[in-house]
């Protein structure tokens, strides 16, 4: 059976086609919706950075990774959630995240999407 990306996921896959100022081309993400939905071919997934993300610190919209036990590394960018077609983005599944981690992240979506 086929890979199929379950929420707590960190997955590789193309950002690609993007504009602006989100992240474009090939990156690690980290899956928050669940196989129930992820089934029909679309995930919500929030991309991760290695880079500086500066100004989404500032409004506590990431979530590091940093003492997660990940071989991922960087920062999940709960501001730039995005509902893709896994499917078409040739997602690979690189390793899965501690619940803890998931639910900030969630949290932080909450925060954003309903305050």
């Amino acid at each position: 059976m086929a890979y199929l990306p379950n929420r707590g996921d960190i997955v590789r896959l193309d950002f690609d086609p993007a504009s602006g100022r989100v992240m474009k081309g090939p990156h690690f993400g980290l899956v928050v919706s669940g196989k129930v939905f992820n089934q029909q071919g679309l995930a919500m997934i929030c991309p991760i950075s290695q880079g500086a993300a500066a100004a989404a610190r500032t409004y506590g919209t990431v979530v590091t990774l940093m003492g997660a036990g990940t071989d991922t590394q960087g920062a999940v960018h709960c501001h730039q959630l995005k509902s893709l077609d896994w499917r078409a983005r040739n997602v690979r599944l690189q390793e899965t995240v501690p619940q803890h981690f998931v639910d900030e992240a969630l949290a932080r979506i909450e925060a954003i999407l309903f305050v």
